[in-house]
C-alpha cells in the first residue's frame, strides 16, 4: 500500500530512530483515539471487503500514479501533490494520526491548533511522500495474505513485502474499520521502526525545543 511512501519518509528525514515492534506499538495504542472519523464524502466510494484488499487496492493505485506521473512532477509538481493526496485521503487518516502524534499536547491544544496541526500534518507528508514516490516505480510489492480467520475484526495487521534492488522489507499496516465500513490506515511500522511513535518523540521533541509552544511547533513542522 503505503510502502513506498514510508521509504520515502524514511529517506526524507521524516523519521529518526529505531525501536523494536512491540515496544512501539504500545506507545501508539496509548494516545490513539477511539473512534475513526471519517469523511461523508469518503463513504461514498465502493468500500474493499477486507483490510488486505484495501491495502492492495491502494497499492495497485498508487504506483499508477507513478509510473504516468514522472514528467508531471517535473511540469506541474503541485497537480501532482494533488494526485496523491486525492488518493491518500480517503485511506490514510491523517486526522486521527495527527491526534496521536500530538499525544497530551492535544489536550491542552486549542481547536484551531489542533486543526492546524492535522492539515500541517497532511500537507507535509504528502508533499515528501509524493518526491520520493518517482524512485520506486519499479519495486515489486506483494500484500501477505493473513495467517488466520480475521473477519469480524475491527483492527487487522496487515503485512506487504517490498522487493527493491537493495534488498526485501517488511511493511506492517495497521488498519481499522470506521464505523461506515472503511479500512482505514492509522499506523505503520517498516522493518521495525514504527512510524506513529517516531512522530510522537519528533512532535514532544519539538515542543521542548520550542518551549511548548505549539503554534512554533505547527509552523516549523516538517522543516528539519
Amino acid at each position: 500500500m503505503l510502502a513506498i511512501l514510508v521509504r520515502a519518509a524514511l529517506l526524507g528525514g521524516l523519521v529518526f530512530g529505531g525501536h523494536a515492534v512491540n515496544a512501539a506499538e504500545q506507545t501508539i495504542e496509548k494516545t490513539e483515539p477511539k473512534k475513526i472519523e471519517v469523511k461523508q464524502a469518503d463513504t461514498q466510494k465502493a468500500k474493499p471487503g477486507t483490510a488486505h484488499a484495501a491495502v492492495t487496492q491502494v497499492t495497485e493505485d498508487m504506483m499508477a500514479i507513478i509510473r504516468r506521473s514522472t514528467q508531471l512532477m517535473a511540469d506541474d509538481p503541485q497537480a501532482y501533490y494533488t494526485q496523491v493526496s486525492d488518493l491518500l485521503e480517503p485511506v490514510v487518516a491523517f486526522s486521527y494520526i495527527a491526534k496521536s502524534v500530538m499525544a497530551q499536547h492535544y489536550k491542552t491544544a486549542t481547536k484551531a491548533q489542533r486543526e492546524a496541526f492535522a492539515k500541517t500534518f497532511q500537507s507535509t507528508m504528502v508533499e515528501t511522500f509524493a518526491k520520493g514516490l518517482a524512485n520506486y516505480s519499479d519495486f515489486k510489492i506483494t500484500t501477505v495474505p493473513p495467517t488466520g480467520d480475521v473477519s469480524g475484526q475491527r483492527k487487522v495487521q496487515v503485512t506487504q513485502e517490498v522487493a527493491g534492488k537493495d534488498g526485501t522489507n517488511t511493511v506492517a499496516y495497521t488498519m481499522g474499520q470506521s464505523k461506515t465500513g472503511d479500512w482505514l490506515l492509522i499506523n505503520v511500522v517498516l522493518n521495525g521502526i514504527n512510524l506513529g511513535s517516531n512522530f510522537q518523540q519528533q512532535f514532544a521533541q519539538a515542543m521542548r525545543q520550542h518551549k511548548n509552544d505549539i503554534d512554533a511547533v505547527i509552523a516549523t513542522w516538517g522543516e528539519s
